[in-house]
Formats: structure tokens, C-alpha cells, sequence
């Protein structure tokens, strides 16, 4: 279980790696602990909330997309259809965009001069 703790604290996450993780890169403090549970645990909480933050962004574009859609065309099916899709095609851009972010190589850093 140490390898595995080992290979999850060398990865780097898909937030530090974008141009706003290192405007807000936050110093995560080390388990106490060496069981593994209490790394998987905070790796979970990281997540859920990663989720929760991609969810409300795709939710923002949907109802700005369907406002804007029913207030233009005055038909509700229409605007319904159009959020829906808004909310999809976010959650494909989201997607791919960190599928991205962790299948590019991160480059080693300089070394001290």
C-alpha cells in the first residue's frame, strides 16, 4: 500500500496544473496517519468536490443558455432543448478538457541555478 501512496502524492492534479492552479495552489497537509483509508478519504472529498464545482458550471451555462434562448424565441420547448444541450456540450468541453490535462506531460522542473 506504500507504493500506492507513493504514486498518488507524485501525481500532480488537474488544478495544479492549469493556469489558475498556480495563481490558487493550496499547500495540502500530509495524514497524520500512514493508513492508506485516510489519504483515500481526502482524495474522495477532493473529488466530490471537484464534481460539485463542474456541475454548477455546467448547470450556470445551461440556465444562461435557456433565458437567453426563451427570451429570444419565447418558446418554452425550445429553450428547455436548448439548455439541455448547453448542459451536455459543457460537460463534453469539461470532459475532454481534462482528459487532456492529465494525458499531457507535465515538464520536469528547472534545476536550481
Amino acid at each position: 500500500m506504500s507504493e500506492l501512496n507513493e504514486v498518488i502524492q507524485q501525481m500532480p492534479s488537474p488544478v495544479q496544473r492549469g493556469a489558475l492552479g498556480k495563481l490558487r495552489r493550496k499547500r495540502v497537509e500530509e495524514p497524520s496517519s500512514a493508513d492508506p483509508l485516510v489519504e483515500l478519504k481526502r482524495l474522495t472529498k477532493q473529488h466530490e468536490a471537484w464534481t460539485r464545482k463542474a456541475v454548477a458550471i455546467m448547470a450556470m451555462f445551461a440556465i444562461i443558455s435557456g433565458f437567453a434562448s426563451a427570451g429570444l424565441t419565447g418558446d418554452r420547448r425550445l429553450a428547455f432543448l436548448v439548455a439541455a444541450v448547453a448542459f451536455v456540450l459543457t460537460g463534453i468541453v469539461l470532459t475532454a478538457r481534462l482528459w487532456h490535462m492529465t494525458r499531457t506531460p507535465v515538464p520536469p522542473p528547472e534545476p536550481p541555478t
